[in-house]
């Protein structure tokens, strides 16, 4: 009992009392936690939708007979799977656009008296199968995509598939289970018939065990293989991994940067109260008394904002998964996110994650609280005083840390211990922290080497000013490291778009230079894997404007146990460009010669004039790596071939994408008018010129930064709550010394210009130490996270311009969170004070 009173009086009484402190502090914890659950939330559905997609709507089966390149096959071989194993579910599908509500779907031919077993209707309707069979369009569509764009038995849906435009008819609506969200179902012998692939098939389920896999896999033509579901999922969901672990740890730092805000707010409970302190502590209080008030003020603040961050994570999750969608869609493959909601176990690691915030907060000052003797309880710089001693250690512990975040960085950099750079996530930790620590010697120095300018330039308050930053050295100190962080992170993820943008602008002018592209409507990724019809490419090679056509054809291939997309394309330089990364373009005597992504050469040692080997369906090959070159179209890893080998060892020689150079004269936008006036009766297709497929690519890359630049903002935010903070710990702290100032006849504007000059002081330190920390951290983002997580040649450069202006906007916001303090400075009743000196 006696404990929760001197809760009530210590911990909610000065919570109460110092509302703008707890709003402050509560606002802080709530914008880290709820960009990072925002953040994880947007990751994790875009992570399961992926996967959901990947398991297909049979869960039971644990085996699949693909081809290895990702295309359908003939549907021939079913017959003779079913004499070795009798749980087959044969499958036609393939990704269709519905531009009426501007989303993606699975369509799944299934073979509908095996699927019965598995799927059920919603119980309100009978088993509709007659109309199923009978209707050539008919299609199932799950319960949750039903609910999500009020769709009901009977409705129709117009679909973009392959390069054609198809109506579709609601049959009924399944009751879905663990169905993925967006999935469509026909019969397997409608698809077939419907979207004109008779005789093919996508693939072939089994429930089967080890044994009889083997069996099946030897009468396998060379073209196809069994493989495992589980690894099927393992190995497309890895090319995600680097995508969600990066942004998560961007959004950590936003939470770093809330530890500060809450160290600050105990740190001044502990200040305003060091004369109850010291009293309770004459009366008898223990230390771990004292230490657990404050621990538990803390606790309290840090439960808080958590609830709050879950609130404002939901919100960031909607908008999130916005922005994750649309960039795994055209990196990867089109994606439906089903939902954006916090789940139970994410709000529950919200409360521990703010709970151990909470505690790294607050223990420094709760521990600092309990050494309060009564006989300090009148000596309010006894704390600062206790800190200067351990000053050369702090900055030696700083340079440490430093130096061994430098060296795991530098790990990374040479040997790349791990497939993702943890050890240069970690080293950027370590240097955060290790600056963390050498903070207030640099603020020291920097006092040293101004003062005398300051005290010149701004007279009296310039002195008093910076006498309360060198009174106040560590204090300062945490609020110089909250804008420092969010001035590297700022610069850091700066530096890295701009870098990344302006390469990219040299990728696009390199590889984007026909005049027309065309490629299916329904294909919304980087990489198409429907071919064109033979008709389209006749079509445009008939019309007299045309000058060449560059043929393009995607493919997966299995490289070493993982997925890697292949492009097919010409060599010869006289053929326009269709795009894609097409290194090779002069002709050569030896055919079999490839180039890859720089992902493939850092992740398997390769380098130019090595010899690689590729399963392809006229067996293993090997093939000379002629070129290493950098892909921003994919990060799972791109391999280019001439186009003479998709016909010599795949036997194709179709289309997913092509670009046209029309003759000279030739006006782009008429001959784009009469393409589609000629062709779109027919078909359903995506023709831009190089204009606006350039402006296409950027702005998915603004797309796919919208995120960082959310982090960015709500760094600014927590970063100007930093600083609210210590000028409002100064002028509680300063009551009696702002007292005396006005009562020798010292104005308020003195008063608030000595506010405004302390603002200033931290805001140009933090912001050029930040700086220094900025630009170490985006050479790593650049140089080593950037290479390892995705493989990109990224050429580094500042963007000065741009910082400059941040830097305005960053100090501007430290100034302009004077105003709070200064008017709680204002409302100082002096007689008081005085009364009491």
């Amino acid at each position: 009992m006696k404990f929760l009173k001197l809760v009530r009086l210590f911990v909610l009484r000065n919570m109460k009392e110092e509302k703008v402190l707890t709003f402050l502090s509560i606002t802080g914890i709530a914008l880290g936690i709820g960009l990072f659950i925002g953040v994880k939330v947007a990751s994790d559905k875009a992570i399961a939708s992926f996967e959901s997609d990947l398991q297909g709507i049979n869960r039971q089966v644990n085996y699949e007979i693909i081809d290895i390149a990702g295309i359908d096959f003939r549907e021939e071989i079913y017959r003779n799977v079913r004499l070795i194993e009798e749980n087959t579910f044969p499958v036609l599908r393939v990704q269709g656009y519905l531009p009426d509500i501007k989303d993606t779907c699975s369509i799944e031919g299934i073979y509908t008296v095996k699927a019965a077993g598995f799927l059920t209707t919603s119980p309100k309707r009978n088993f509709d199968i007659e109309n199923f069979y009978r209707k050539l369009n008919g299609i199932f569509i799950t319960k949750h995509f039903a609910n999500a764009y009020s769709l009901k038995k009977g409705d129709s849906l117009t679909a973009l598939v392959y390069d054609k435009k198809y109506l579709l008819e609601i049959v009924d609506i399944l009751d879905g289970g663990l169905l993925p969200p967006n999935t469509v179902m026909m019969d397997l012998g409608n698809f077939q018939e419907y979207f004109g692939r008779g005789g093919f098939l996508s693939g072939i389920e089994l429930l089967t065990d080890e044994r009889k896999a083997e069996e099946i896999q030897k009468i396998l033509p060379s073209n196809l293989s069994v493989e495992k579901k589980e690894q099927i999922i393992k190995n497309r969901k890895s090319v995600l991994k680097s995508f969600r672990y990066n942004l998560q740890f961007i959004s950590l730092v936003a939470i770093l940067v809330g530890v500060f805000l809450l160290y600050n707010t105990v740190f001044i409970s502990v200040v305003k109260r060091r004369m109850q302190i010291g009293i309770l502590r004459g009366l008898g209080a223990d230390q771990k008394t004292v230490i657990m008030l404050f621990m538990l003020q803390g606790i309290i603040l840090g439960s808080i904002g958590s609830v709050f961050g879950i609130l404002l994570g939901q919100i960031a999750a909607y908008f999130s998964v916005l922005a994750v969608t649309k960039t795994i869609s055209s990196m990867y493959s089109a994606i439906s996110v089903p939902g954006y909601f916090v789940s139970a176990r994410d709000v529950l690691l919200a409360l521990i994650l703010g709970l151990a915030v909470s505690l790294l907060a607050s223990a420094i000052p709760a521990f600092e609280s309990s050494k309060i003797r009564p006989y300090e309880s009148l000596r309010e710089g006894s704390f600062e005083s206790k800190y200067k001693k351990y000053r050369t250690l702090f900055f030696l512990f700083g340079l440490f840390l430093f130096v061994s975040g430098c060296i795991f960085s530098w790990i990374d950099y040479r040997h790349a211990a791990f497939d993702f750079p943890f050890l240069a996530y970690f080293g950027v930790l370590f240097i955060i922290v290790g600056f963390t620590f050498i903070s207030p010697s640099y603020l020291s120095i920097i006092l040293k080497v101004v003062k005398t300018t300051f005290e010149r330039m701004f007279g009296a308050m310039g002195k008093i000013a910076i006498g309360d930053v060198v009174g106040s050295l560590y204090r300062f100190s945490v609020a110089l490291m909250s804008i420092a962080i969010s001035s590297a992170l700022i610069i850091a993820l700066f530096t890295l778009i701009y870098s990344f943008r302006n390469s990219l602008k040299e990728w696009i002018q390199k590889n984007i230079s026909a005049d027309v592209y065309i490629k299916p409507a329904s294909c919304i990724s980087n990489f198409c894997f429907y071919p064109l019809s033979d008709e389209v490419v006749k079509a445009v090679g008939n019309m007299p404007e045309v000058a060449g056509i560059g043929r393009f054809r995607a493919l997966y291939l299995d490289f070493r146990g993982k997925k890697v997309i292949a492009g097919f394309g010409e060599r010869q330089e006289k053929i326009p460009r269709t795009g894609h990364d097409e290194p090779m373009r002069e002709d050569s005597e030896e055919r079999d010669q490839i180039g890859i992504s720089r992902y493939l050469g850092m992740k398997y040692g390769l380098k130019q004039g090595d010899s690689i080997e590729v399963h392809t369906p006229r067996g293993d090959a090997k093939f000379v790596i002629r070129d290493i070159f950098s892909s921003y179209s994919t990060t799972s890893g791109y391999i280019y071939f001439d186009r003479n080998l998709l016909k010599k060892y795949w036997g194709l020689d179709d289309v997913t994408e092509i670009g046209i150079s029309v003759k000279a004269g030739v006006d782009i936008n008429h001959f784009i008018r009469k393409l589609k006036k000629r062709l779109s009766t027919r078909y359903s297709l995506e023709i831009r010129n190089n204009e606006e497929l350039r402006e296409k690519v950027l702005a998915i890359f603004n797309k796919s930064f919208a995120i960082t630049y959310a982090i960015e903002l709500i760094s600014i935010m927590v970063s100007l709550i930093g600083v609210v903070n210590i000028l409002l710990a100064l002028v509680l702290e300063r009551k009696r010394e702002l007292s005396i100032i006005r009562y020798l006849g010292g104005s308020w504007k003195q008063i608030q210009q000595l506010i405004l000059l302390s603002a200033g002081i931290v805001g140009i330190c933090g912001i050029s130490f930040g700086s220094l920390m900025g630009f170490i951290m985006s050479v790593i983002f650049v140089t080593v996270i950037n290479e390892l997580s995705f493989g990109w040649e990224i050429h580094f450069e500042i963007p000065l311009l741009y910082l400059s202006l941040m830097a305005m906007v960053l100090f501007s916001t430290t100034l302009f969170a004077c105003l709070i303090p200064s008017r709680v400075a204002r409302k100082i009743d002096p007689k008081k004070f005085i009364s009491f000196e």
